[in-house]
């Protein structure tokens, strides 16, 4: 019944899956303020793999490369720590690379999740929230629908779930894609002007999930109250603000609109309209429970009506504030150019 922060962290061994990925790497870092005695990080980017314990110098650090997939490499893990609570970030989140090898993204997303969630189960962890995407809400995507499943998986086992739109400057998400391509001089590719998506800065989404940790019973689905953005309007802000900064004249850059790709949406949802009839809120948090007579297991929970979660109905963010996150990407390019 919202156990507290130190309750649920101190002195407990984290697992973070996909711990060198954006959202994972936030949640290792933050994660070291809460008393842990280690957080141990999981993945497979070879090249990533040693950048957390370079990047943050704590001995409580421990970064091992592997796969979801192998289940001896995970089952190595737990016989080595004696693993507290696990924060699963791991798996393939870009839609059109699911959707031209869709058997990779079953083996990772799915497959992978449950990998983790047996062994989870097996050795006794009581505390797992996986990170899912507002495309598991109504899937017409490959990524979407594993994510769905998975999501189905974790719930099962009486773990739980967090389900975030876009995660602002987080590897593969457009304002890079579009940045890089402006920085060199290709040109900037967009779907839709009129396209909407969540969004959430990486620090704020990795605070958000904290605060969820607090609420975790198992079984249920915590979704974020998130802003959106319009893609035409960071269009905007990135021909007319950042390119003059950058001295990158408005002729020199080409506009291209290619249209919605196999499995987009025009605008994302993050409950469907099977979840409403279950959405209640706790402490400002949407929470989508399996069965109403869970309620009990929350304090100040209350039922709410929400008919519909929709990016194109959420608060628009501002010029300003597009303007602002990307800013936070183009430093993120310097200062890594200046550490590599």
């Amino acid at each position: 019944m919202g156990e507290s922060m130190e309750d649920k962290l101190k002195g407990k061994v984290v697992l973070v899956t996909g711990g060198t990925g954006s959202i994972g790497n936030e949640i290792a870092k933050q994660i070291l303020n809460c008393g842990v005695r280690k957080v141990v990080i999981f993945a497979r980017d070879e090249r990533e793999n040693f950048w957390p314990e370079k990047k943050v110098s704590d001995e409580r650090v421990k970064t091992i490369l592997g796969d979801i997939r192998d289940k001896e490499a995970i089952h190595s893990i737990f016989k080595r720590f004696k693993i507290g609570i696990i924060y699963h970030t791991a798996g393939i989140k870009y839609v059109p690379l699911c959707e031209n090898f869709p058997a990779e993204a079953v083996e990772i997303n799915l497959f992978g999740t449950k990998n983790i969630v047996d062994i989870a189960g097996e050795f006794g962890v009581k505390h797992l929230i996986a990170i899912s995407t507002d495309k598991a809400a109504h899937p017409v995507s490959v990524m979407g629908a594993t994510k769905l499943i998975a999501e189905r998986v974790v719930l099962n086992a009486n773990y739980s779930c967090v389900r975030l739109g876009n995660v602002a400057n987080s590897h593969g998400s457009v304002i890079p894609l579009l940045i890089n391509n402006l920085l060199q001089r290709k040109p900037l590719k967009i779907t839709d002007p009129d396209v909407t998506r969540f969004i959430m800065k990486i620090p704020e989404a990795a605070k958000w999930i904290f605060e969820v940790t607090r609420w975790i019973q198992g079984g249920e689905i915590f979704i974020l109250k998130m802003r959106a953005f319009r893609l035409g309007d960071l269009l905007d802000v990135i021909t007319e603000r950042i390119a003059p900064r950058l001295e990158i004249p408005r002729e020199d850059i080409a506009v291209e609109v290619i249209g919605l790709a196999q499995g987009e949406k025009k605008h994302e949802i993050l409950i469907n309209e099977t979840e409403v009839r279950r959405v209640y809120e706790v402490e400002g948090i949407y929470v989508v429970l399996s069965n109403a007579s869970d309620t009990f297991r929350y304090s100040h929970i209350k039922k709410i009506d929400l008919p519909h979660y929709s990016s194109q109905d959420a608060p628009l963010i501002s010029h300003d504030e597009i303007e602002e996150i990307v800013n936070s990407y183009l430093a993120q390019i310097d200062e890594s150019m200046a550490v590599r």
